[in-house]
């Protein structure tokens, strides 16, 4: 009986200690609030985020003083979905990018290219990944990947509050 009760208690705080720990999502949620960084070509770049829709999407408008873009990230099952509103490209192509099935605490998450539409060719320039590091309460790093007639082009932002 002791061993019963003991395995019953270990499962039980295994739960609680699992339910309290923040997941990915969590991890994009904590992000709210006013970003800055530089990127190279483009000048100082500002991220706002915020939660939307009772706390189940978070919005992300990103850009400089002349102009602005937006992605909404939210939860599709066990993986995170972004549909992405870009700016940088010449159509104005709004792509879907997901990463895999995710597992705890995530400090890094990888978005891949799903789908778009307003996409008139799949060599047109488009967004296809999307990579976001957590380093600490102060500090994240977003490396958005821009494909076009199968050249790569990165762009990476330190964020800092």
């Amino acid at each position: 009986m002791g061993n019963f009760v003991a395995l019953l208690l270990f499962g039980i705080f295994a739960d609680l200690a699992q339910a309290q720990t923040p997941d990915a999502f969590d991890h994009l949620r904590s992000l709210a609030g006013e970003w800055h960084a530089d990127l190279p070509g483009f000048g100082s770049m500002t991220a706002v985020v915020h939660p939307v829709s009772n706390g189940k999407a978070i919005e992300e408008t990103l850009g400089t003083t002349s102009d602005s873009e937006i992605s909404i990230y939210t939860r599709d099952g066990s993986k995170l979905l972004v549909t992405h509103f870009c700016a940088l490209t010449p159509d104005g192509h709004i792509a879907r990018l997901a990463t895999g099935p995710l597992t705890g605490s995530a400090k890094q998450n990888e978005f891949t290219f799903v789908d778009a539409t307003n996409l008139h060719s799949p060599i047109a320039p488009h967004m296809r990944q999307l990579v976001i590091e957590f380093t600490d309460a102060d500090h994240f790093t977003e490396k958005w990947t821009k494909t076009e007639a199968g050249k790569d082009t990165i762009f990476e932002m330190h964020f800092h509050r």
